[in-house]
């Protein structure tokens, strides 16, 4: 590395460090951010020798463009790590749908038979409520306007249950 080139990258590398401290920036992916110069450095030293295959030294603004891709790929690795975090409620609206489309045989549903029949981590009206609204506003729950009759019961409150492959346009 030149000078400029090693400059930037211990800058760099102590940026990092302090980031995958507790509260910091690269915390969950404190696997990954800690070979981040490393990375860096790799990525600069290829940008380098496809610019110049005999060169001997890596340059300093080669080094910015090995860091600025490190950047980007601990950016893509935090947003892939954030995905994988769903609120538990979205996750039990997930748990709801998977359960109406492999387990209720009918084309409608009402509350009460979530919260009775329902996956188990469904057992109040409110929080059915709750992931009805959710799965409603999504489209896979449409109110029936003026209530249904449900396995011989007639229901105030009803939905019809969209199922993959049959939504609406």
């Amino acid at each position: 590395m030149d000078p400029e080139a090693r400059s930037y990258w211990i800058e760099f590398a102590d940026e990092v460090e302090r980031e995958i401290g507790p509260g910091g920036r690269y915390e969950s992916i404190k696997s990954f951010a800690g070979k981040l110069g490393e990375h860096a450095a790799r990525l600069a030293a290829v940008l380098e020798l496809i610019e110049n295959p005999d060169t001997e030294l890596l340059s300093g603004q080669m080094m910015k463009n090995g860091i600025q891709l490190a950047r980007f790929y601990a950016t893509e690795a935090l947003r892939l790590t954030e995905a994988r975090k769903m609120d538990p409620v979205f996750r039990n609206a997930q748990k709801l749908l998977d359960w109406l489309w492999t387990n209720w045989e009918g084309d409608k549903i009402s509350l009460p038979d979530i919260y009775q029949r329902g996956p188990n981590c469904i057992r109040d009206s409110r929080q059915a409520k709750k992931l009805v609204a959710i799965l409603e506003e999504h489209g896979w729950l449409i109110r029936v306007s003026k209530g249904a009759k449900i396995n011989g019961k007639y229901r105030r409150q009803a939905w019809f249950i969209e199922r993959p492959g049959r939504m609406a346009a």
